[in-house]
């Protein structure tokens, strides 16, 4: 019967199933198959996932130098239904970030580029300038990296800075393409004139560029808080956002991101967890307030837990990743909150805990491109 369908209608109702569900669907015969295999096919089901016509199913990824790749369905956790962590057949890995369900992972030798949905992965070709083995053994917070896509040429790409994140007047800066799967180098202006420049975690990709939250040293040990910003396409570093007004206790740490939005959040070491949300990409953009939450009444500080702000579920609950180990999911409605054991595997080191949120897609990492804006 499935063969009597004309294609286009076929074509239509697969585009509507969600990528895991298109996942079993390729064991139905050979033509779906070859169907949801095409790049324009998951192309166009990524189209569909941005514009909204699809429900996104999002994950989070969790990895590190010393404990298995997992990802959680924290939606799952909220429900209490469906299978909340899955393991990957993958090495210890740290994670670089995610892009259109494409996680980049830094291995103890090379990178990968891995879509935890339909688990196919590709190991990226090693550089002479670029030390993988340093990088998997190095902090989270050394250097900035990260992983996105480039609109212009339809490209994803890696950038990081090589060496120290010192002489900030001009940064030696390898950048990989997945289009040619090759390495360069350049050496890029940053827009700071102080001494030293002090990254936080890694870049997160949004509209088009990798954002990292960085402090600013000068020679007189004065500094300022900013985010860094660097352009995919056009492979240069600019200060496009401001940072919140916060009160003088408040140490500011991290970026990610919340669907559209980008947020900021503060230091784990301050009881009170706040962070701020932005939409607007510009220098005078506004940021409003997202969460303040008095943590004192679900943590138990003998434990030096980093409690990262990571997702809202669709029921308004904030996902917190507290260690390797477990998460929190907060109800702010009646301040009450949810323990979920991740896991007995994972390593107690909190501060090796690499983490990303992916969207599941059917963009595979064998394709130059194959991403949409």
């Amino acid at each position: 019967m499935a063969e009597s369908i004309p294609e286009e209608i076929v074509v239509d109702i697969l585009l509507r199933l969600p990528a895991k569900s298109l996942v079993r669907c390729k064991c139905v015969c050979k033509r779906w198959r070859s169907l949801i295999s095409d790049p324009g096919f998951a192309k166009s089901h990524l189209q569909k996932l941005k514009a909204g016509d699809l429900i996104p199913s999002q994950r989070i990824i969790i990895g590190g130098r010393n404990g298995p790749l997992k990802t959680v369905d924290y939606e799952a956790l909220d429900g209490g239904e469906g299978r909340m962590v899955v393991p990957h057949g993958i090495e210890p890995s740290r994670i670089v970030g995610s892009c259109d369900g494409l996680v980049c992972l830094i291995g103890p030798s090379n990178f990968v580029i891995y879509n935890p949905t339909t688990r196919e992965y590709m190991e990226l070709p090693g550089s002479d300038f670029v030390d993988q083995a340093t990088l998997f053994r190095g902090a989270r917070n050394d250097s900035f990296y990260g992983f996105g896509y480039d609109s212009q040429s339809d490209d994803y790409k890696i950038a990081l800075v090589v060496g120290d994140v010192v002489e900030v007047e001009n940064w030696k800066v390898a950048i990989f393409s997945l289009k040619s799967c090759s390495w360069r180098m350049m050496m890029i202006e940053v827009p700071f004139q102080e001494e030293e420049v002090e990254c936080g975690h890694p870049a997160v990709y949004w509209k088009g560029a990798l954002h990292c939250h960085v402090y600013v040293w000068n020679m007189n040990d004065e500094g300022f808080s900013a985010i860094l910003s660097f352009d995919l396409s056009e492979e240069k570093f600019h200060q496009v956002l401001p940072v919140p007004p916060v009160d003088e206790d408040i140490f500011l740490l991290g970026l990610e991101i919340h669907g559209a939005n980008l947020f900021i959040y503060n230091t784990a070491q301050n009881p009170r967890i706040e962070a701020w949300m932005t939409d607007e990409y510009r220098i005078g953009a506004q940021w409003e307030k997202w969460f303040s939450i008095d943590s004192n009444g679900f943590i138990n500080w003998n434990r030096p837990f980093e409690k990262i702000p990571l997702a809202y579920t669709r029921s308004g609950k904030i996902v917190f990743l507290m260690d390797r180990k477990w998460m929190i999911l907060f109800n702010p409605e009646d301040n009450t909150c949810q323990d979920h054991l991740l896991g007995t595997d994972f390593d107690t080191d909190y501060a090796d805990t690499d983490y990303a949120i992916y969207l599941e897609t059917l963009v595979s990492p064998h394709l130059g491109g194959g991403a949409v804006e």
